[in-house]
């Protein structure tokens, strides 16, 4: 098979971007839609019962095809004697190995496809572990992905939102489909966006919700505005850990509802924050289980655990009992007032942010640095898998990247450009080629890290 190169990777994003032009894949969400709908809204309202026998047939499916078309599943259930049809219990689902990011970017890209065709649609996971790994992405797990997302607004607004409003996206990227039938519409601003811009185009959508980061909602709430005249109902916050108290404050400051999504590019919905502030788990998006961190075996509800999850939607790369490092709770479905039947989770100890300081009163918010990063592949043509970033301020009117390369060469002076659209020119950048990033003490690996003093 022929080495992948630098050129392989980045025509990747133009394949991706010609089979997402033809209008044909909002028709087949319309006509998914027109059949399926109802099944996919009531789904977390039936017996949990029902959900569990659903997951395993689904799983069954997903480990057969994965073991039958994906090299690196062959190899890893080889090595355990699994044979096609062997997961008819959830007993034997466990005993299933754990796969890791680490896997995942060393098969890249002949090992984790069934043909190189399926790396024509591909996402990349970077976020709070600064890692890069690059996924092929299935049109039906889009097609999914994206009904379900309907599902979300109904479940995070108490049932406010209606098929005619329109959803803002502050994030790294559009999503694949923006509308059907000219209804469930969303809109997109990259969070490079000046804030004031961002609110004089949010008073000029009116959305019903805002799906952003919670640095970069709160640098919102400085400018002192009241998004409920702007109409906004709902504000939902991702990709940064950030707890009630929090989210409590920005919503007296900005007189908006706040609800917490939990999810990751390789599981998509892992957990959604409900009206009544319980975590429920996306149980058709993804299975999730906990683990021991230290010794890898199955923890009880109620036991803190890492988080382990199979993504339910996904063929094209499939994601199986995947490691995705976060410290959580999980619990069996509880009695709340949203009805929802799925599991709940609790104690999600993901990564707190920081801002970057580059004045004496204004910041940048950490989520503007994780996009500028996510974007070198899809804006700058920096080809990203395998690679690994930590932005740390040290003092003021400085910057420090430290990059751990992939297999693939980058751009340095296009990596800094990408940069300074977010800082002043005039503070000063260092960008440093490592092996490990630097012991920083008191705090474990974040992407972003302020060591500034606040009096400096």
């Amino acid at each position: 098979m022929k080495t992948f190169t630098n050129e392989d990777y980045l025509n990747i994003k133009k394949k991706a971007r010609e089979v997402f032009q033809d209008n044909i894949h909002k028709n087949i969400v319309k006509e998914m839609m027109e059949k399926d709908w109802p099944s996919i809204r009531n789904f977390p309202y039936q017996s949990y019962k029902k959900i569990k026998e659903w997951q395993l047939k689904r799983i069954s499916y997903i480990v057969d095809y994965a073991y039958e078309n994906i090299p690196l599943y062959r190899k890893k259930y080889d090595a355990i004697g699994f044979k096609k049809g062997d997961i008819k219990t959830w007993k034997d689902y466990d005993k299933l190995p754990i796969l890791t990011k680490e896997e995942l970017i060393n098969g890249f890209p002949n090992e984790i496809v069934k043909d190189l065709a399926d790396l024509n649609i591909t996402t990349r996971s970077s976020g709070s572990s600064g890692k890069f790994v690059t996924i092929a992405v299935s049109k039906d797990a889009i097609y999914n992905d994206t009904i379900q997302g309907f599902r979300q607004y109904y479940l995070q607004t108490n049932n406010r939102y209606k098929p005619t409003d329109t959803v803002l996206f502050i994030y790294t990227c559009p999503w694949w489909i923006t509308e059907v039938d000219h209804l469930y519409k969303s809109e997109f601003l990259p969070t490079t966006t000046k804030i004031d811009d961002a609110i004089k185009k949010i008073k000029e959508l009116r959305p019903k919700i805002i799906s952003t980061y919670p640095t970069y909602l709160e640098r919102i709430s400085e400018k002192k505005v009241d998004l409920s005249q702007y109409g906004v109902d709902t504000v939902i916050v991702h990709s940064e850990q950030s707890n009630r108290s929090f989210r409590d404050k920005l919503e007296k400051e900005l007189n908006v509802k706040i609800v917490d999504e939990y999810s990751s590019e390789e599981l998509t919905r892992i957990a959604l924050e409900c009206p009544y502030h319980t975590y429920h788990i996306e149980e058709d998006a993804c299975y999730v289980e906990t683990v021991n961190p230290k010794t890898f075996k199955k923890t009880k509800n109620g036991e803190p655990g890492i988080l382990i999850g199979t993504n339910l939607l996904n063929l094209s790369t499939p994601i199986i009992k995947y490691n995705q490092g976060d410290l959580v709770i999980l619990d069996k479905p509880t009695k709340c007032s949203c009805k929802n039947n799925c599991r709940t989770m609790k104690k999600i100890e993901g990564r707190f942010m920081d801002s970057i300081k580059i004045n004496k009163n204004e910041y940048v918010p950490a989520s503007s640095f994780m996009d500028i990063a996510y974007n070198w592949f899809l804006e700058f043509n920096i080809p990203v898998h395998g690679l690994r970033y930590q932005f740390v301020q040290y003092q003021k009117n400085e910057l420090t990247l430290y990059l751990i390369k992939g297999p693939f060469d980058i751009d340095l002076e296009t990596i800094k450009n990408s940069i300074y659209l977010l800082i002043p020119h005039d503070m000063k950048l260092k960008i440093e080629i490592v092996k490990e990033f630097p012991e920083i003490k008191g705090h474990k690996y974040r992407p972003v890290i302020n060591l500034c003093k606040e009096d400096e």
